[in-house]
């Protein structure tokens, strides 16, 4: 029975082996310092910055995970509507999806749409009206669960990663 827990630090090597293997799937190159960073220190990145990062177990196994970030009308600069985010009035408060994985043999079960939900949950809870999204425009089934999860597919960009890959961004509002 696979479950959907908060995470705490003795998840971590976990974490990154399913990112890594997901990574390595896709032929993605992989930044520990860089990029990456933000998986070796997800209580930094995630937690103490007032979001929220979860892992999916399947026993003592770490078989996916999902992070949320939240944001003010101060920092629209990650929204694909960049302008028509700026206009946001004071008080306005969107979320981030990140690290949205999922062990290849564990896809097709909804999984990924069950750590899509928690995240929209805790937006939800913490005052967002909006989420967004950045994907790889190399994967389609997570762009098919966004869409049919509400998510409108909105602008692309060049990531900061080491590939410097193209992204779709996706937002939904209201969240």
């Amino acid at each position: 029975m696979c479950e959907l827990i908060p995470y705490d630090r003795r998840f971590r090597d976990g974490v990154i082996a399913v990112v890594r293997a997901v990574h390595d799937e896709y032929g993605f190159s992989w930044d520990e310092a860089g990029y990456h960073r933000d998986l070796y220190e997800i209580d930094r990145a995630y937690l103490r910055a007032g979001g929220a990062f979860w892992v999916l177990v399947d026993g003592p196994r770490v078989i996916g995970c999902v992070g949320v970030t939240v944001h003010d009308a101060s920092n629209p600069a990650h929204d694909p509507q960049g302008d028509v985010a700026a206009e946001r009035p004071a008080g306005f408060r969107y979320c981030e999806l990140h690290r949205l994985y999922l062990d290849s043999a564990y896809r097709g079960r909804r999984l990924g749409r069950r750590m899509l939900d928690a995240a929209m949950d805790f937006g939800r809870a913490h005052g967002c009206t909006r989420m967004i999204a950045w994907s790889d425009v190399k994967l389609p089934h997570a762009h098919r669960m966004y869409l049919d999860a509400g998510l409108v597919q909105c602008g692309s960009r060049i990531c900061d990663d080491p590939d410097k890959a193209t992204e779709y961004g996706f937002w939904k509002e209201p969240l």
